[in-house]
């Protein structure tokens, strides 16, 4: 095996239909038969999916009891070549029991066979709907025919149906051809590959992962060193590719449902507000014979009438919505581009917007239809700000600044859980850094000694003016690459020799390239040859990992994962910094570097340091790289820059969006308070004017106003803290490097919470420093 990789107010309607349709579409059964039978079945070390070891997959296949069709496949990236210019493209090493799992059959042609999957079968290829239109014109006699792939003819056998394109947005697939290495015992610590299996239909999910956990036990029994640590994981398919955003996704929907509870708290406060003027025009009515509940009808039916305008102009809102979250996270979630507001959103919006008209309109329709003329001609001198309508006002103002305060906790934690990921050192240096893919085709490179000579000559041929350093590295800093495997310390005591590390293959120039910290020892150089004396470099994590409280440097190791090249001895001759090999939010692991000279693979991706913008030097590369071979194409062009904003767009994403939910929060908080003082004010004209009559000064009154304003505020915050205590303990595994409980974060937020309500209580208060004593004085009936 030569390589691992691929041998290929309104507001509040607004705010609570805008995520439904994300959540809707990421949790909707994949588009396969049966979907739920179908199972992804992975290794697991450390807490994370590692992949799957082939030979540890054959086990399962042929001992277990529980999957019709269970089958690897290996997705990355081919050149599809031939009269037009050489494009990389999206493919999968897929085995014939993979279409059999998914239960999805071509449109055209045929699937693939055992037959196409043995060594030396004549080359076939499946290919795409998607590319079938876009490549070929839809050319209907394409079956049979031809095609060139990494250099090679493949026999176009089939096309998928429009919208297929496991495992996701996959363009051709190939037979996955399984060589003798791929199977040996050696291989058993290699995980490189992904799995996907079909249940019988009297099997459950978990019927079929004690299946697997028995048989996993008998091959541990008999190779305890290489699977020392590792587990099998069984799934349902959609889980495994929604699930890490699932939770996520939740927290979303909670923070909108908790905005359109404050709106629609803030809206039946107003309601009861502006129920409060009215109730001389209600008193009047039912004095002349109008029965309450017509009274209670028609106060609803306004209710709703606001209510289904309201949620006319958020549907509107929520069509430009759903467009932005699109374009925002299409690379960040899951089937996002298939976000949509269709019939069922558009309904539970509708019914949203009824439900809220009538459970936040009832209240205030209530406890209008109660109004009686003696009762309100006793009550026209009355301060009506401080009774059992104002009490409820006041409830609702606590209620609405609980509410808030939640959901700043929320964005709080995730703002400073961003900033600590985003300040996370990934171990190198991503400033100015060009990166792209390059996998030789292997018809034009069948031996490893052709690959070596092509990546040192590329990297040696880069370093012109534009271009500082260059260099080469098999699966790249946070690329989520996941190969490793087994090697031996020679000169550890028995037993204790067989350790599992990250195998890197490199080219000189990059570690000085990437700017990796040495820490003791030299890092790879150009004397490093193939057929030299055999050389590894090792990170921080290694060295602490493997050899603690120990000099690393000349001890000998034997790496047991082969690229094809037999595998010699090895001498550590160097310790270099750690780096964040697949997230910021994961903890360095061990990782080994080897010479590409003398572990040698067909595909590497070049990092190129510019003294400037480094897709400036795109050009250069592709000057050079045609000057080697036109035949050989670039893909996965980026700036590292790029590639470490990449890493964290998912919490960015999660930040963002619970920061402007909290924003609206508090707007809407401060609104809430707002409206009730003003109310107050107005109300208390009479009752004002007498205390200026009396003496008091107006100072005096703002204190006061601002007093009363403030204490359902305060009662808010108390209850706020209390919830945000209990609610933001769901966000425990969203968050990075701070603690759910942060009471920095907390004393924070329900500060700036106080703050904005004593600025909303003070400006209307204001109002009541301007009363006239003279005429509202004598409102008060003294």
């Amino acid at each position: 095996m030569r390589d691992p990789g691929c041998g290929v107010r309104k507001s509040r309607n607004s705010a609570s239909r805008t995520p439904h349709p994300a959540l809707r579409t990421v949790l909707r059964p994949l588009p396969y038969p049966a979907s739920d039978r179908v199972m992804d079945v992975n290794e697991w070390a450390g807490g994370r999916a590692v992949t799957v070891s082939p030979p540890n997959f054959l086990d399962w296949r042929a001992n277990n009891r529980s999957f019709s069709s269970l089958g690897m496949y290996q997705d990355g990236t081919l050149t599809l070549s031939g009269d037009t210019e050489p494009e990389r493209i999206t493919a999968v090493n897929a085995e014939p029991e993979v279409f059999d799992a998914l239960a999805v059959r071509p449109i055209t042609g045929r699937p693939f066979t055992r037959e196409d999957a043995r060594p030396g079968a004549p080359h076939v290829t499946i290919i795409s709907h998607a590319i079938w239109e876009r490549r070929f014109g839809s050319d209907t006699g394409l079956i049979g025919r031809a095609v060139t792939i990494e250099g090679e003819a493949y026999s176009v056998i089939g096309i998928m149906p429009a919208g297929f394109g496991f495992p996701e947005a996959t363009d051709l697939w190939v037979p996955l051809v399984l060589q003798p290495s791929d199977v040996s015992p050696n291989q058993r610590g290699a995980h490189y590959m992904s799995a996907v299996g079909r249940l019988k239909a009297d099997i459950t999910p978990a019927q079929a992962q004690a299946d697997l956990d028995s048989i996993e036990q008998h091959i541990a029994a008999r190779y305890p060193d290489k699977l020392e640590g590792y587990s099998i994981r069984v799934q349902p398919l959609l889980e495994s590719m929604v699930g890490p955003v699932t939770r996520p996704l939740f927290v979303l929907l909670g923070a909108v449902a908790f905005v359109l509870l404050i709106a629609c708290v803030n809206v039946s406060n107003l309601l009861l507000a502006r129920a409060t003027t009215r109730t001389g025009e209600i008193a009047v009515r039912s004095a002349l014979g109008a029965a309450r509940g017509r009274i209670v009808r028609q106060l609803l039916a306004e209710s709703l009438v606001l209510s289904l305008a309201s949620g006319a102009a958020g549907l509107v809102l929520a069509v430009w919505g759903v467009r932005l979250l699109v374009l925002v996270a299409a690379e960040d979630l899951p089937r996002a581009a298939d976000f949509t507001i269709n019939p069922i959103v558009l309904g539970f919006a509708i019914v949203v917007s009824l439900l809220t008209g009538v459970a936040f309109g009832l209240v205030p329709a209530l406890a209008s239809s109660r109004a009686d003329l003696a009762s309100f001609l006793k009550d026209m001198r009355r301060d009506t700000s401080t009774g059992g309508r104002g009490r409820i006002r006041n409830v609702l103002v606590a209620v609405e600044v609980s509410l808030a305060l939640v959901l700043l906790a929320g964005a709080g934690l995730a703002m400073k859980s961003f900033d600590r990921l985003s300040r996370t050192d990934p171990g190198f240096d991503p400033h100015n850094v060009l990166a792209f893919t390059i996998r030789l085709p292997a018809a034009r490179y069948p031996r490893v000694a052709a690959a070596e000579q092509f990546f040192r000559e590329l990297t040696t041929r880069l370093q012109q003016p534009g271009i500082l350093s260059a260099g080469g590295i098999f699966q790249p800093p946070l690329s989520y690459g996941s190969f490793g495997g087994t090697f031996y310390r020679l000169d550890a005591p028995e037993g204790r020799r067989e350790c599992n590390a990250q195998m890197r293959p490199v080219t000189a120039n990059y570690l000085e390239t990437l700017r990796i910290r040495l820490l003791a020892g030299r890092r790879v150089t150009p004397q490093d040859r193939a057929g030299g004396p055999g050389v590894a470099v090792i990170s921080e994590a290694a060295a602490r990992t493997f050899w603690p409280g120990e000099n690393p440097l000349g001890k000998r190791i034997h790496i047991a994962v082969s690229m094809g090249v037999p595998e010699q001895p090895r001498e550590v001759v160097g310790v270099v910094g750690d780096v964040r090999t697949r997230s910021l939010e994961l903890e360095p692991v061990p990782v080994i570097y080897v010479p590409a000279t003398q572990y040698v693979t067909d595909e590497m991706t070049i990092l190129a340091r510019t003294p400037g913008n480094p897709m400036a030097a795109l050009p250069i590369v592709k000057t050079t790289l045609a000057s080697i071979d036109r035949e050989v194409a670039i893909s996965r062009v980026r700036a590292m820059e790029d590639v470490v904003a990449a890493s964290v767009a998912q919490p960015r994403f999660r930040m963002t969006l619970l920061a402007a939910f909290a924003a609206v929060s508090l707007m809407l908080a401060a609104v809430g308070v707002y409206g009730m003082v003003a109310f107050s004010v107005n109300q208390r004209r009479a009752e004002l004017g007498l205390r200026l009559a009396l003496g008091a000064k107006p100072r005096d009154l703002l204190r006061l106003v601002v007093r009363q304003g403030i204490t359902p505020v305060a009662m808010g915050l108390a209850c706020g803290l209390a919830g945000a205590v209990a609610v933001t303990r769901v966000m425990r595994t969203l968050l990075f490097g701070v603690s759910a409980l942060d009471p920095l974060t907390f004393l924070a937020v329900a500060s700036m919470l106080l703050a904005v309500a004593a600025i909303a209580c003070y400006v209307p208060a204001r109002r009541a420093m301007t009363v006239d004593p003279v005429n509202n004085s004598g409102r008060a009936g003294l």
